[in-house]
């Protein structure tokens, strides 16, 4: 899992930089004013200070030069970038099910593009319902002469429904990405414990990073960089272990899935044969050399 997670934070620090240049310059098309500050105020309390630096330096530079161009060219990069992360998820589920994957690799292909995809609408979106719901909801207030009261109360409920999104995008995640059957359940032990878990350990790593950790005496000017790598690999490592839960208590369930099977009902293979008794990397060598001899691997 820990394996899963470091790949994680490497695929999403190689994505991060072209997708907030995607986000900045697609803002110049959309009536989304101030939308790439209001995505930085909602990251701001739970994420260290110098990370959050330095995403305001690189959104900043981008904001001043803008190159419409390249949006083309920085969205496919983005896109590529992040589906590996996304990829790296799918694996990791699939081996907390302790199943091995059998669907054709251009169908595990276009799910990591899709859930790319939808992610990033769900984030544009997010924002924008931010932004639109505030204004909005701040220009009734004023008419009202509520204003003060629903500053308020708009601040204490952007949490929850931060918490909201966050557990719907871990739902999503959990239903989609394994290779198992399942109804899709948006309250889940693994979807709350890993939201909730994330809000904290978010929360918690920017305190010791702001008073604590001085990574820039041991790093440098990358200090920034391993700020937020780490913060990517502590958050990947919680959702993965949100989906380890779900697995653990539906394998404990009597009316869920055995432990390596697909389908409830299905008999699971041999322990043997299962990714768990595997060394690391066999399962995606074995699937590649059977599609390279010409073997079935799911269709």
């Amino acid at each position: 899992m820990s394996d899963t997670a470091a790949s994680l934070s490497y695929y999403f620090i190689f994505s991060l930089f072209p997708f907030l240049f995607f986000l900045a310059t697609l803002t110049a098309y959309l009536p989304l004013g101030g939308s790439v500050d209001q995505m930085l105020d909602r990251i701001r309390p739970v994420l260290p200070s110098d990370a959050t630096n330095l995403l305001h330096q690189h959104i900043t530079a981008l904001i001043a030069q803008p190159r419409p161009r390249f949006v083309t060219i920085s969205l496919l990069f983005t896109l590529y970038s992040a589906s590996r992360g996304v990829d790296a998820v799918r694996k990791g589920l699939n081996l907390a099910y302790d199943v091995t994957e059998e669907r054709a690799w251009w169908k595990t292909e276009l799910l990591a593009f899709g859930a790319t995809i939808g992610g990033a609408f769900l984030l544009l979106f997010g924002v924008a319902g931010l932004i639109a719901g505030g204004d909005a909801g701040s220009w009734i207030a004023r008419h009202l002469g509520v204003e003060s009261a629903y500053l308020f109360a708009w601040r204490w409920a952007r949490w929850p429904v931060t918490a909201a999104v966050v557990m719907l995008c871990a739902a999503l995640s959990y239903y989609f990405l394994p290779n198992v059957e399942q109804k899709f359940k948006y309250i889940t032990p693994g979807s709350v414990l890993g939201s909730l878990g994330w809000l904290g350990a978010s929360y918690g790593f920017s305190l010791y990073a702001g008073h604590f950790g001085n990574y820039n005496v041991t790093y440098g000017s990358i200090g920034g960089v391993i700020i937020l790598m780490t913060w990517f690999f502590i958050s990947g490592l919680i959702f993965l272990l949100g989906g380890e839960i779900n697995a653990i208590l539906e394998h404990a369930s009597a009316g869920g899935k055995a432990k390596g099977a697909r389908a409830e009902g299905e008999a699971p293979p041999p322990p043997d044969q299962r990714p768990s008794a595997m060394p690391v990397g066999a399962a995606n060598s074995a699937a590649a050399a059977e599609r390279a001899n010409g073997g079935a691997v799911g269709t």
